[in-house]
């Protein structure tokens, strides 16, 4: 305690007598503060609903040494309080209880509650002898846990005076005035009027704010108040992800925020999901959002072959990469914040045009005994959508039909009564499991896909100490596939630590080390692929097919591939290997070890004005280990085909950062603003080993085979940073954000190596100036801000050479080629971002959402553009392109009931419209090949990747109708009744390409997400639903089993198919025929499907037992019931509305060619405290 005493330049004798009466006074006041603060310190916990302060006074005497000794005439002691506090000092309880008014005197275990006289020198004292005394005042600021709260503002009310609370929420203040109110806030919290006019010393403890609009909000090197940015920020709490039972993150924030599109096109363990914030902004370039770890920029970008794609394996057929960030334990996270405009996205450069998602771990409290956390579930999962297919009996008619149309129109005067021996092709005859059926009718579905179980465990401890705080964490999860022999496992440690080194130096690290383990296999590529896909092989199998010999072997050599004719001529049914088989002729294990360490040193220069330093590293190691066993036949192969790959990558990325931040407040303005330098370097090695001729399946690694090929490469790049970032307000009315930030890569041209991004944000609080009682905030904002990509290859500018031999005189030589064309104009791609905002609470933030209005062009957009054949190449990368995206973001939450019965809702819906502006000189469309020929395009006007094919125009009915028309189809010059009608495009009245149009693309017209909370006594119950809509899918599936032709098993919509003019079904399938080939099978709309979807994502429903339930012993203890992808309404005939076999090729988005699906899970899990 400090006391300062001014006097005028008259002092007279008896003023310094006062002085030394003063003095004596103030000695003794401090003597008996002293021994009040070393009362009180120990930390108690107390539920006391409806009762009096008495029964307060009773539950300290009967959890501490002390005993009350008061006056029941002091003070109204029956007052009816209701009271729940954990692990708080009994001095903070009493201040709460008696607010301040009472004293406490201490005699040994003796408390002495006195209510509060005047001060000990009264006003008339000072004047009397024109003395003018200034008051300090010193307290602690602390919240509802007893910790302490670094950094919160303490006002002087009325005055510009004031200071903040240093590492251990202290603070020491002069007032300007006697009679003196302080106001404290900080950020997350709600803000605090004290009276002090009446003490020298005072604990202040501060209250969590209920509305997330007080939530802390990370928005790179710094944070905000929600209520406070100008910019687009999307959070999410660790609550809303934790009960998941999911691998990674990601999955778990699927339709929870506005903007941001979570897909998860697979269901294999491991696999990862897509983000995609504010629709799609790059052709070539990666349109991944960046992730910040910690501090720590990642990409997600698993590109150059790290996780060792199998050799022999087609692009387009490739399996889902394994999550790069499923390492992470979802159980670590404190918050996520996903930046979406370029206003806070510019922070991070060239890597912030995707937009950014900011992943912040937890940490323990200062001051807070060990706490150790248990968390657990095990659930069933089943696949989540099985498709409708064809019964035997279905099936059979279907193919006769189709046999015998075929038949009959290209021989006149035939019988569908002819048998098999008269019918010449294999397309007109009809196989003998469908002549003769003996009653199979398997469900290949039920043969592949069955329940598995998956389990979580995590056990924690945090804490802290006066000047430290830890956390520390294990996780074991384990993922068994719906698919047998697939499954994903992740081991992961994590410590965070953070300790005071002075009043005015701080030390902090955190290390992550993890293992994933990952068994893979073929599931998601088509019947043909090799080795052959596992879905796709299932439901092209015809239920007449037995699975298994009758000695109980595999069925390989009586399968779909040989449904022959009684006497064994071929009938054109199309051939596929058993999907059983393939399940046990394929192992397939990916191995990866990360661990994340970063370490930073914080060091306040003067007051407000602070240092800090940050490096972090990030090692991630792959190993894949790939084998074809010989047991598997491939198709109608008679013998096994074996074929081994061994796989490696190691990569190291560092980083180092220094900023400079400083903080002040001058009376109304307020002052943030920080400059910084940072560099990152990244390392990749990659090699690769293919071996086959294994003479048996004994020795199954690359040295059991014979070496045929192999690979290596090391690659790195590097990026080189200086930014600066200023945020301001005036009187919490006027709010703004400037930022500039300088990247120098590696990976472009000379002279174009440097990007400059700047951007500016500002807002205003409305609601201070309306004075609506029902209004607590209304804010408009805007911003400004340019972004860059920076996802394109390490050496991208750069001509490269690739070993190549050649023939000199009559020898072949070994000797190099170059691969690619140098370009050092490439240049970065630049995305110019507007966004307006407004904000909106009403009912003391009871109500409150937003809505926002975007627009982002993305220009210089890097194309592969065709060159000279004379150059010896097909194209090279240029920046020639632009494409735009513009949308609308509506988000609200209502905390409909907030007594007894607490009800939450939570709405998102966001809208986007992507097109192409420009595409180089000429503007010419792209075309690109997916996996069955060129089927999407990029066309100016049109999003990026739309899929492109003829229009159907209706169905023939009739030969008349035939014979009426004066369209000439180029793929079909003698249509039949039941055959497709196709739209003449450029009305020339011939079909032909040019008549081919964009149909469609995989991006929604909008998103959506509802959650609803309810909170009854200790029973929780919530659920969210999710959606889009204008979605659509190119089903590549439908070219075999949508067909007509029925070679293999079908959907069953085909039932309403045209089979004569009196009998056109649904009107929209053609007429059966075995040999329609482009005839109505051609690329088409009628391969393009709705993918609009609602789906429950999940259900929740928890018991919090009463704290003590368990005495001591447990502290907490939470069980739940979870249910995750329960239910999905959609028009989509596939497994998933979600899927995307090719998200590596970002022209040909949203192809199914058959995809692992995904899972409903069923999970039991328990929450404990310790």
């Amino acid at each position: 305690m400090i006391n300062k005493l001014v006097t005028n330049e008259k002092t007279t004798f008896n003023c310094i007598k006062n002085k030394m009466k003063l003095s004596l006074i103030l000695f003794f006041a401090f003597i008996l503060s002293a021994l009040a603060n070393s009362f009180g310190q120990e930390k108690i916990s107390i539920d006391i609903e409806k009762g009096d302060i008495i029964e307060v006074l009773n539950e300290i005497e009967a959890n501490s040494e002390y005993q009350f000794i008061y006056s029941l005439n002091q003070y109204d002691f029956n007052k009816k309080i209701s009271l729940s506090v954990k692990k708080q000092t009994i001095k903070s309880i009493l201040n709460s209880v008696f607010q301040d008014q009472m004293t406490y005197n201490v005699a040994e275990n003796k408390v002495i509650l006195k209510k509060k006289t005047d001060s000990l020198i009264t006003h008339t004292e000072i004047e009397e002898e024109e003395e003018v005394i200034q008051r300090s005042i010193s307290g602690n600021v602390i919240d509802s846990n007893g910790t302490p709260l670094p950094g919160a503002t303490i006002i002087e009310v009325g005055t510009e005076n004031g200071t903040t609370t240093d590492f251990d929420g202290n603070f020491i203040l002069t007032l300007e005035n006697n009679e003196a109110s302080l106001e404290v806030s900080y950020l997350g919290f709600l803000s605090l009027v004290v009276n002090v006019s009446d003490t020298d010393n005072i604990v202040i403890s501060l209250s969590e704010s209920d509305s997330s609009l007080d939530e802390i909000i990370v928005t790179g090197y710094g944070r905000q108040v929600k209520r406070d940015i100008t910019g687009s920020v999307a959070s999410i709490s660790a609550e809303s992800i934790e009960n998941f039972p999911l691998a990674s993150f990601e999955n778990a924030i699927q339709g929870q925020l506005a903007g941001v599109q979570v897909t998860e096109s697979s269901g294999e363990p491991g696999a990862g999901s897509n983000i995609r914030v504010r629709g799609v902004g790059s052709i070539t370039a990666g349109n991944e959002p960046l992730y910040v770890v910690d501090g720590f920029p990642i990409s997600k970008n698993v590109g150059l072959g790290v996780q060792g794609d199998v050799f022999r394996r087609r692009a387009a057929f490739g399996l889902p990469s394994q999550n790069p960030l499923a390492n992470i334990n979802p159980s670590d996270i404190e918050s996520i914040q996903v930046l979406k405009d370029a206003s806070t996205a510019s922070q991070y450069g060239s890597r912030g045009s995707n937009g950014v998602v900011i992943i912040t771990t937890k940490r323990g409290r200062k001051g807070t005994d060990p706490s150790i956390s248990y968390n657990s579930f095990y659930g069933m999962q089943s696949v989540a959508n099985k498709l409708d297919l064809m019964n035997s009996t279905q099936l059979i008619e279907y193919n006769k039909e189709a046999s015998n149309n075929a038949y009959l129109e290209r021989n006149p005067g035939s019988s569908i009564n002819d048998p098999n021996s008269v019918r010449t092709a294999g397309a007109w005859r009809i196989p003998e499991e469908v002549l003769s059926p003996d009653g199979t009718d398997t469900d290949w579905q039920d043969e592949v896909f069955d329940s598995r179980l998956v389990q979580n465990h995590n056990m924690s401890i945090s804490g802290g100490s006066e000047k430290s705080n830890y956390y520390i964490s294990g996780n074991y999860f384990d993922q068994n596939g719906i698919i047998e022999k697939t499954n994903f496992k992740r081991y992961s440690l994590r410590v965070n630590l953070n300790t005071e080194l002075s009043d005015k130096a701080r030390f902090g690290i955190k290390l992550a080390p993890s293992y994933t383990s990952s068994d893979k296999l073929p599931a998601s590529s088509p019947y043909f692929a090799r080795p052959p896909g596992i879905v796709y092989s299932a439901i092209v199998h015809a239920p007449m097919v037995k699975p298994y010999n009758a000695d109980g072997t595999i069925n390989q050599l009586n399968n779909q591939s040989y449904m022959l004719t009684e006497n064994g001529r071929g009938s054109s049914m199309t051939s596929a290997s058993n999907p059983l088989a393939i399940i046990q002729g394929v192992d397939d294990e990916l191995n990866q070890n990360r661990t994340f360490g970063n370490v930073f040193l914080e060091y306040d220069i003067l007051d407000g004005l602070t240092f800090k330093t940050y490096m972090g590293v990030d090692a991630n190691n792959y190993k894949r280990n790939f084998y074809r066993n010989s047991s598997l036949l491939y198709r109608t192969a008679k013998v096994g085909e074996t074929f081994g790959q061994s796989s490696s990558s190691e990569s190291l990325s560092w980083i180092a950062e220094q900023t400079l931040n400083y903080v002040k407040t001058f009376g109304e303005h307020k002052l943030d603003a920080l400059v910084g330098y940072t560099s990152q370097k990244e390392k990749i090695d990659i090699n690769q080993l293919v071996a086959d001729n294994y003479p048996d399946d004994l020795v199954q690694t690359i040295s059991g085979g014979q070496i045929m090929q192999g690979t290596s490469s090391i690659e790195e790049w590097s990026l080189v940073s200086i930014l600066a970032r200023a945020n301001y307000s005036f009187n919490d009315r006027f709010l703004a954000t400037a930022s500039i930030r300088s990247d120098r890569s590696s990976r472009f041209g000379t002279g174009n190596k440097t990007g400059i991004f700047p951007s500016l944000s500002a807002g205003y609080r409305l609601s201070e100036d309306l004075g609506i009682n029902v209004l607590s905030d209304l804010k408009i904002r805007a911003s400004w801000g340019q972004t860059g990509n920076f996802l394109i290859p390490n050496y991208a500018s750069i001509g490269l050479l690739n070993p190549s031999n050649y023939t000199f005189g009559g020898v072949e030589t070994n000797g190099i080629a170059p691969i690619t064309i140098s370009n050092q104009d490439l240049s970065w791609e630049k995305t110019s971002s507007t966004n307006i905002g407004l904000d909106f609470a009403f009912l003391d933030d009871r109500i409150y959402g937003s809505i926002e209005y975007f627009k982002s062009v993305t220009s210089d957009l890097l194309l592969g553009v065709q060159v000279p054949s004379a150059l010896g190449f097909e194209n090279a990368l240029t920046n020639i392109g632009e494409v735009e995206n513009t949308g609308i973001e509506i988000s609200f939450t209502s905390r409909n009931t907030v007594g007894v019965l607490k009800w939450e809702t939570n709405f998102n819906f966001s809208t986007i419209d992507n097109k192409v502006t420009k595409l180089g000189e000429s503007g010419d469309p792209i075309y690109t090949r997916g996996g069955a020929g060129i089927r999407h395009i990029t066309k100016i006007g049109e999003p990026i990747g739309s899929y492109f094919g003829y229009k159907t125009d209706g169905i023939y009915q009739n030969q008349a109708e035939i014979d009426a028309s004066v369209v000439v189809d180029n793929l079909n010059r003698t249509p039949h009744p039941g055959d497709f009608k196709w739209v003449d495009k450029d009305g020339n009245n011939v079909i032909d390409d040019n008549d081919r149009m964009a149909l469609g693309n995989y991006l929604p017209d909008f998103t959506y997400g509802i959650t609803n909370s309810f909170e009854y006594d200790n029973f929780k119950l919530s659920f969210i639903l999710q959606g889009t809509q204008g979605n659509e899918v190119l089903n590549l599936t439908r070219r075999h089993m949508f067909n007509g032709e029925a070679n293999y098993n079908s959907y069953v919509d085909l039932v309403d198919r045209w089979r004569s003019e009196a009998s056109p079904g649904n009107g929209s399938i053609p007429r059966a025929n075995r040999q329609t080939g482009n005839t109505n099978n051609r690329p088409s709309n009628y391969q393009v499907e709705d993918a609009s979807y609602l789906r429950l994502r999940n259900v929740n429903l928890s018991y919090n037992f009463p704290v003590d339930t368990f005495g001591n012993v447990i502290k907490d203890l939470r069980i739940y019931v979870s249910g995750t992808n329960l239910f999905t309404s959609t028009d989509y005939i596939g497994f998933n509305p979600e899927v995307n076999n090719q998200n590596g090729n970002l022209l040909a988005q949203g192809e199914d060619y058959g995809a692992y699906p995904l899972q409903k899970v069923v999970t039991l899990g328990i929450n404990a405290k310790f």
